[in-house]
């Protein structure tokens, strides 16, 4: 490229069609070579391409080409000012033969290196819209332009016009998606601090699980056999039922611990969604009868097969917490839908509810609501792990007194 070609652009979010910074060179490179080619179709030593500045109800240059010892940099023109701003306010192109006769710019500077007084200026419009002023002068041997010049620079302008147009609307469209991006990004970022949160987890369970298991089933043995060696109603076996308590509650933890641990190794194999949870809800047939709990299923059936990533673990968890909260009475619905290329699964009780300050902490891990001993607070973390495996979303609706709903969409 020519280095007497100048490029100005004004700061960041002022122009109205130049407004995205990472493809302005596209905007160049037009830019100069719509105006080199004009410039040689009159023969014309110099020209410019201003461009309107909407929000500041001006022109700014974009481009021009000149000799070097003229500053065109960032140069700015109010609208209705000089002749650029004058043309772009009527809208008209001017052909002027000789600057010094034109009386409609008497007070206009004049630059003594040029070799004419003769310049052509014309508005870039498309569609209604003015974008900015086309200016060319310095004609080679000091010449004048004509009618004939006049004519050619509006047919390039034209086109110029139609292109600056289209170039816009691509801008536009890669803003929306670098906006796209940029929030998928966020949401990246969130789910690798989430991961690396579980993944250190996994590891502390890994070896937790390890540790604790073998010699917890020695001491549940020894309390066991121990029962066996006292009276039923001495003071040992009542320290020993204290004992055996404490024991299974570990051993209960433990478990939940395993749960995570599992749910950490996908499976190769496809499941039916729907099956699934029938299976769940088998599980805790015996909850339910025992509870007077009416199970409601309101399946929508032929749902796509998805990859098994303990799903079957993440649905235990959830109806095992709504039968906890439903030790009475109540009704358990469960709904299946594909909408929008996932798999929607909403699990609600009709149980006590979530207190509105607890519920952003409910799929912490160890974070619980029920009484020591009674949950180790792995369960809905297990849960939430599992559904982040699906590059799914899991989320509650629940009003104390009314129940809760657990409301999971699964991305095909």
């Amino acid at each position: 490229m020519d280095e007497n070609v100048i490029i100005g652009f004004p700061y960041e979010g002022q122009l109205k069609y130049m407004d995205i910074l990472p493809y302005k060179p596209y905007l160049k490179e037009t830019l100069t070579l719509s105006l080199e080619r004009c410039m040689k179709s009159v023969d014309a030593g110099r020209g410019s391409i201003f461009l309107v500045d909407s929000n500041r109800n001006e022109l700014v240059l974009g481009v021009a080409k000149a000799s070097s010892g003229i500053d065109l940099e960032n140069v700015r023109t109010p609208l209705g000012e000089r002749v650029a701003g004058k043309v772009a306010l009527e809208r008209k192109p001017f052909l002027v033969k000789n600057i010094d006769e034109e009386i409609r710019f008497p007070l206009e500077p004049r630059y003594d290196d040029y070799n004419s007084k003769s310049f052509v200026s014309v508005p870039l419009e498309f569609s209604g819209d003015l974008i900015g002023v086309v200016n060319v002068t310095d004609k080679t041997k000091g010449e004048v332009f004509d009618g004939e010049d006049l004519d050619t620079v509006l047919s390039i302008c034209k086109y110029l016009g139609i292109t600056i147009y289209s170039l816009r609307r691509f801008l536009e469209k890669q803003r929306k998606i670098n906006e796209k991006l940029s929030n998928e990004v966020d949401t990246l970022r969130k789910e690798i601090k989430s991961s690396k949160k579980y993944s250190s987890l996994g590891k502390i369970v890994g070896g937790l699980v390890h540790e604790i298991n073998n010699p917890l089933d020695g001491a549940i043995r020894y309390v066991n056999l121990a029962f066996d060696s006292v009276d039923e109603d001495s003071v040992a076996s009542s320290y020993l039922h204290e004992a055996k308590e404490g024991l299974g509650r570990i051993a209960k933890i433990v478990r939940s611990l395993l749960d995570f641990s599992w749910s950490l190794s996908p499976q190769a194999r496809k499941i039916d969604v729907n099956q699934t949870i029938e299976e769940s809800l088998f599980m805790f047939n015996h909850y339910f009868v025992f509870s007077n709990i009416e199970v409601r299923k309101f399946f929508t059936y032929g749902l796509p097969k998805i990859p098994d990533l303990r799903l079957k673990i993440a649905l235990n968890n959830i109806i095992k917490n709504a039968c906890e909260e439903m030790k009475d009475k109540g009704v358990l619905s469960i709904y299946t839908a594909l909408n929008n290329g996932a798999i929607e699964i909403k699990i609600k009780d009709t149980g006590r509810g979530i207190p509105r300050q607890v519920q952003d902490k409910i799929f912490e891990p160890f974070f619980t609501t029920k009484s020591m001993g009674e949950g180790s607070g792995l369960g809905l973390a297990i849960t939430y792990e599992i559904i982040t495996r699906y590059k799914g979303n899991i989320y509650i609706d629940s009003t104390q007194g009314e129940g809760t709903t657990f409301n999971i969409r699964l991305p095909l």
